[in-house]
This record gives structure tokens, C-alpha cells and sequence, in this order.
């Protein structure tokens, strides 16, 4: 009556074990052997998954390699050898010919760039002559030349005289001066620097350090700074003495890195 019991209160595996006298499975046991089995039914469809998606790849790739060879049945090399033969094709082609031969492809290339030269010098392809490329830039560089000159033909040496003409023009222009002479252009520079010094310090006579004083003055609104108090006020703040002496900073630092030796007095 026991086992009947047990066996109709839980699953078949916890029947028998209760009609062996062992002890039942329990629901977390049950539970976790089923997810062991789910995972392997998992793990199992990936692989066959993983399997048709091979399959399909390489049934794909070998349809375009059968519609690139045109042949069912591919071998290794097979798609470098029929690469080499298209392109071969097309240079054949290219040159007219029925089959390619050994240095077609440097001719052809050859071709396209002097049917490009004719493009460029006005010429119908196939009327090449040598020079065509060197006189078309030549034609285009004198006729920039000329546009840059404002003439209608260009001369030897029009592109020095315009550049030498339009530099007098803005030298003229930044001096008032109608002629240039060597050294205007210092001696402008100089001019113009030494009015604007005239007219920031309004004084005309220039002492060195003077833009400096000016400068602090407008800048800390203290009217009697000389120069050179920036610097003798940090190297008071440094040392902590009212009139500095050779050495000073020097001892300061030592001072600060070393601390103060006792001296050793004489007996």
C-alpha cells in the first residue's frame, strides 16, 4: 500500500526509488534535472542551426563561383584563372585584338593616358604627338601669366616685372614715397613704431623701461611705480630684506633646502 501511494503522489522515478527503499527525488531536483535536459535539447538545436546556416553559405558561394566560372564543378585556382582571363579579355579588346599578348596592358594603359592628353589639348583621341602634354601646360601657365599681367601675349620675364611692379605699388603705397630705395621699408617701420611710442607715452623723450612703467601704471592705477618695483618688490618678498645684495637669493634657497648650519667657534 506504501508504494502504491508513492507511486501515485510523484513521478515515476520517485516510485521506484521509493519501491527500492531509497529516498525520493524533490521538486528542486526534478526541477533542475529538466533544465539539464532543456539545455541539451538547446546546445543541440544550435549546432543543427549553425550546421544549415554552413550549408547554406557554401552552397551560395559555389553558386556564384559556378555563375562566375560558368562551369559546376570548381577546383582550386579556379577564380585567379578566370580573373587573369577576363582581364586579359578586356586589355585584348581594349587594343582590338583577338587574344592577349605579353606588354598589351602597359600599351593600353598608354593609350588612355595620351587620349586623355588629346582631352586636355583640345584633340580628338588617337592624335597624340609627343610634346602635346608640355605645351598645353606651357600654353595654360603664359596664359594665367598674362591674366595676372593684364597683357594679351606673354613675354620673357612678364611674370618677374609684374610681381616687381605691383610689390613697388604696396611698398609706394605703405611709405608715400613714388620711388623705392633699399631700406624704406626699415626705415617706415621705424618711423611708425617710434610715433606710436610718442603718442602711447606722450613724451618724446624715450627712456628704456619706459612702455614697461607706462604699461604698469595704466594697469595697477599707481602713479608713482618705477621701473623695476615689480621686481625688487618679489625678490623683498623672497628673501624678506629691504635692500637686496649679491647672493641673497642664492642664500635663501640654500637656506630653505638645507636649514641653518651652526658655526664652529675657535678655542
Amino acid at each position: 500500500t506504501r508504494v502504491r501511494a508513492a507511486d501515485e503522489g510523484s513521478p515515476p522515478a520517485a516510485g521506484e526509488a521509493a519501491a527500492k527503499g531509497k529516498s525520493a527525488p524533490t521538486a528542486e531536483q526534478i526541477k533542475e534535472v529538466g533544465n539539464l535536459v532543456e539545455d541539451d535539447e538547446w546546445l543541440g538545436l544550435g549546432m543543427e542551426l549553425a550546421i544549415v546556416l554552413r550549408s547554406a553559405i557554401r552552397e551560395s558561394v559555389k553558386g556564384s563561383a559556378r555563375e562566375f566560372l560558368g562551369k559546376d564543378s570548381y577546383e582550386f585556382g579556379d577564380l585567379g584563372l578566370e580573373a587573369d582571363r577576363r582581364v586579359k579579355a578586356a586589355v585584348a579588346e581594349m587594343r582590338g585584338k583577338s587574344e592577349y599578348e605579353l606588354g598589351d596592358l602597359s600599351k593600353a594603359l598608354d593609350q588612355i593616358a595620351k587620349d586623355e592628353v588629346c582631352k586636355l589639348a583640345g584633340k580628338e583621341p588617337g592624335e597624340y604627338e609627343f610634346g602635346d602634354l608640355s605645351i598645353e601646360v606651357d600654353k595654360r601657365v603664359k596664359a594665367a601669366v598674362c591674366d595676372f599681367s593684364g597683357k594679351e601675349t606673354y613675354e620673357a620675364g612678364d611674370l618677374t616685372r609684374t610681381i616687381a611692379d605691383k610689390t613697388a605699388v604696396a611698398v609706394a603705397e605703405f611709405t608715400g614715397r613714388d620711388t623705392y630705395s633699399f631700406g624704406d621699408i626699415t626705415r617706415e617701420l621705424e618711423q611708425r613704431r617710434a610715433a606710436w611710442v610718442k603718442n602711447y607715452l606722450q613724451t618724446e623723450d624715450y627712456k628704456f623701461g619706459d612702455i614697461t612703467t607706462k604699461f604698469v601704471r595704466d594697469f595697477t592705477g599707481k602713479e608713482d611705480y618705477q621701473f623695476g618695483d615689480i621686481t625688487k618688490a618679489a625678490i623683498k618678498s623672497f628673501t624678506g630684506k629691504d635692500e637686496y645684495q649679491f647672493g641673497d637669493i642664492t642664500k635663501t634657497i640654500g637656506q630653505a633646502l638645507f636649514g641653518n648650519k651652526p658655526r664652529k667657534e675657535k678655542d
